[in-house]
């Protein structure tokens, strides 16, 4: 196909409010451009030219700056997805079993597997889960005292509230907090605590627009993953173990993680994996040992797009930027990557412990480099 160019000013208008002419768009969202937008270079030599031979010079600057984490992640926990128990060998340990107030963690979660379709069930959902105090009038839901974000296309449960009632679109209020909102398959419920959980399918962390939800955008409040953790409870190890860490990723790619624990490692004593999971379907030791280990989230958090430098970040956290790269770990970039080789998009540690009301927002600058390719912007593929 040839390059479009013609004379602008451009304007894209949604539809027309004014005086008494009816236009209607129901597809009314935002614009999508492959490999985003730039600046054009306006100085001769430079500048396009009409008429000009294909392939003919024309240059300019990457406007890239996006926007992919705004949310105050839950506070960590030791035994947020296993609790304390001895390990035996190639056996999976078992999972928590109720959804957390505390951890953010969800249960009974679903994801679509990103490479087959199939749908995977019986998973944890990390930070995917909310409470709050909640009534729905005329299908309008007033939140109140909310714990965690509510996310548009959550499925809330609660007394009253029947089941399969959706978030459709926030109304009023901070994103994601205490606010009005409506929701579809509930018309009344009365004041009561209703909790949410992120719903299946990629656009279960999209926010659509649209009447049909023909664009979505991923949305920054519900793209949290993080790494995870392994504890020695009780006793000190003799030998090192092996967790099997498998799961899936905040884009619905499988992934897993070989996290060892070292031998002598005293009670108490934590090591935290290097991949950020948002779906956690399995931790399988590779030894018996008598000493008991839990499984618990931490505060280094993946970056939803690829990132090989620190400067290519603007970092705020609980109100303050940073401006350390400590807790910075760039993508790993390499290829193919194991279960031992670092996040591929890379992550963040923050430096001061997360507690539900501490904001995490990261923006992120693609480079041009990175632009023109899957694997430029989302890294190598998951092992």
């Amino acid at each position: 196909m040839a390059i479009s160019a013609f004379s602008g000013p451009v304007i894209s208008f949604g539809q027309n409010t004014i005086g008494n002419v009816t236009d209607y768009n129901p597809q009314l969202g935002p614009s999508l451009f492959w490999g985003g937008v730039g600046r054009i270079d306006p100085r001769p030599n430079f500048n396009y030219v009409p008429g000009q031979n294909f392939g003919a010079f024309t240059a300019g600057f990457a406007t890239s700056d996006t926007q992919t984490i705004s949310s105050a992640p839950y506070a960590l926990g030791a035994a947020a997805i296993a609790a304390a128990a001895a390990t035996t060998a190639n056996t999976a340990m078992t999972l928590v079993s109720t959804n957390s107030t505390t951890t953010g963690v969800s249960v009974n979660a679903s994801c679509i597997n990103y490479n087959t379709g199939v749908t995977a069930t019986g998973l944890l959902l990390l930070d995917g889960f909310t409470s709050f105090t909640g009534a729905v009038a005329s299908s309008i839901l007033t939140a109140s005292s909310v714990t965690g974000a509510i996310t548009i296309g959550m499925t809330l449960t609660g007394t009253g509230v029947n089941s399969g009632t959706t978030v459709v679109n926030q109304l009023t209020g901070p994103p994601g907090g205490a606010g009005t909102y409506t929701v579809a398959g509930d018309d009344t419920v009365g004041s009561t605590t209703i909790t949410g959980q992120a719903a299946l399918g990629p656009n279960a962390f999209g926010q659509p627009f649209g009447d049909t939800n023909s664009v979505y955008l991923w949305n920054p409040q519900a793209l949290v993953s993080r790494a995870v953790s392994i504890v020695p409870v009780s006793g000190t190890s003799t030998a090192a173990v092996i967790f099997t860490v498998s799961g899936y990723d905040i884009y619905g790619v499988p992934m897993s993680e070989a996290i060892t624990v070292p031998t002598s490692t005293s009670t108490a004593t934590t090591t935290n994996g290097k991949k950020a999971f948002k779906y956690i379907a399995s931790v399988t030791p590779n030894v018996t040992n008598a000493i008991t280990y839990s499984v618990g989230t931490t505060d280094i958090f993946g970056l939803p797009l690829l990132s090989n430098f620190f400067s290519d970040l603007a970092i705020n956290y609980n109100a303050a930027a940073i401006t350390a790269t400590t807790g910075y770990v760039a993508a790993v970039t390499t290829s193919p990557a194991t279960t031992t080789t670092g996040d591929v998009r890379g992550t963040y540690a923050v430096q001061s412990a997360t507690d539900a009301s501490k904001r995490l927002a990261i923006r992120q600058f693609v480079l041009p480099a990175n632009m023109g390719s899957t694997t430029g912007l989302f890294g190598v593929t998951q092992a």
